[in-house]
């Protein structure tokens, strides 16, 4: 490995959602820069591994996300039955007074009529959305007469949710792309650790991630992180040939927010543990930084030198994955949401549902007040879902070989 210098690059977007999500751009704390994006929540970033390890080795957000369900495209979506044979997309027209179409809208754009939908399309993006943004619905609401239980409340958040601005780190990987090794490596470990210890650590917002390195999708909030002390041991010196390079073992377990549970869960309060709502995944990693660890005669680091991400070529470098090479090695990409993006009714392909209005689910589904300019109308049963012969999958490459040093 050459050595990788020490200019700082980090890629960031604002995504129009993650299921086919955005371009890269440049995120302001990691480079020393006051808060271009307008959200005021950051100030010039930190990059020392010791001083970040001390303050922010462990980390959670203000607000807990919440679990959720993915609503796949298998199953209609939010136009699926979840209470009394009804959707909640079914509720929503019928509280809005049939003046919407949300629910026909959902069956042939994010339902079981999609052409060659795969078993893994879902809503996963637009949940982990909603469960940053929006505190946890814990209880049924009435508006114009229809009782919007949990499960409702959560699955039109998800769709509301589904494009949304927000910092990104990575690149999506899909099974065509032609620079597959390079996308399926470009959330390197110093990356990841620079995003944990500042977006959840110092900020306590909370960080996505799309767990999954390989070409499917499946994003999940995370709800705390815990990396490991290191010791003497971990420490592994400068790169030969690289003398400006300095290699540090590190192991972090991850916990986030499960969606393949029921639709109306209530999520059980974090304490970093695991349940039936809550996985952890531990990861370990070599990071990359510009100066030696020093240890006291304790054990304790007492001294470093900065966690550096460069550009090497066309390549993001800066750490390096350990442990098995697979297609759950590493988060394919992380991001930060920020707010959600209204669909433009005018697009011939809008990602979200254009009938699912988030001011007025703010409005009347959130506060629980009617909305008198409407006369709501019976609700329906569901509509039925559509079980064509699945198409063939997409293969996905395999893993390129793990970089070497």
């Amino acid at each position: 490995m050459k050595s990788v210098g020490m200019a700082v690059w980090m890629v960031a977007c604002t995504s129009a959602g993650l299921f086919a999500c955005g371009d890269p751009g440049v995120d302001p704390t990691l480079l020393g820069m006051d808060d271009p994006m307008g959200q005021g929540a950051f100030s010039p970033g930190e990059r020392n591994f010791a001083r970040l390890f001390e303050k922010h080795r462990e980390g959670t957000p203000d607000r807990q996300p919440w679990a959720g369900f993915w609503w796949p495209y298998g199953s209609n979506g939010i136009s699926r039955a979840v209470s009394g044979g009804s959707s909640p997309a079914g509720k929503y027209d019928a509280a809005r007074g049939g003046t919407t179409r949300a629910e026909t809208w959902e069956v042939y754009n994010h339902g079981s009529e999609v052409p060659n939908i795969q078993g893994w399309w879902g809503h996963c993006n637009g949940w982990c959305v909603a469960a940053a943004l929006f505190p946890e619905p814990r209880e049924s609401v009435v508006v114009n007469g229809i009782r919007f239980n949990v499960a409702d409340i959560k699955g039109l958040l998800t769709e509301a949710s589904m494009a949304s601005s927000a910092d990104y780190f990575g690149e999506r990987l899909d099974p065509w792309d032609r620079d597959y090794a390079r996308k399926y490596a470009d959330t390197v470990p110093n990356q990841f650790f620079l995003v944990l210890t500042h977006y959840m650590g110092r900020n306590r917002r909370t960080v996505l991630i799309d767990r999954h390195t390989g070409s499917e999708v499946w994003n999940q909030p995370l709800v705390g992180y815990r990396f490991q002390a290191p010791v003497p041991s971990d420490y592994l010196g400068s790169v030969p040939g690289a003398p400006d390079v300095h290699r540090i073992r590190l192991t972090v377990t991850l916990w986030w927010m499960d969606d393949n549970v029921p639709p109306g869960i209530l999520s059980p309060r974090f304490e970093f543990q695991t349940n039936s709502a809550i996985t952890a995944r531990t990861l370990k990693m070599e990071l990359w930084l510009d100066g030696p660890v020093v240890f006291n005669g304790e054990g304790k680091i007492v001294k470093s030198g900065d966690v550096v991400v460069a550009r090497e070529g066309g390549l993001v470098a800066g750490g390096q994955w350990l442990g098995p090479n697979t297609t759950q090695g590493h988060p394919d990409y992380m991001w930060v949401p920020y707010s959600v993006i209204k669909p433009d009714p005018s697009d011939e392909d809008p990602y979200s549902n254009i009938h699912v209005d988030i001011d007025w689910i703010r409005r009347h589904i959130l506060t629980g007040q009617d909305d008198p300019s409407v006369k709501p109308i019976p609700v329906g049963p569901a509509p039925p879902i559509h079980t064509p012969e699945p198409p063939p999958e997409t293969p996905s490459p395999p893993p390129p070989p793990p970089a070497s040093t």
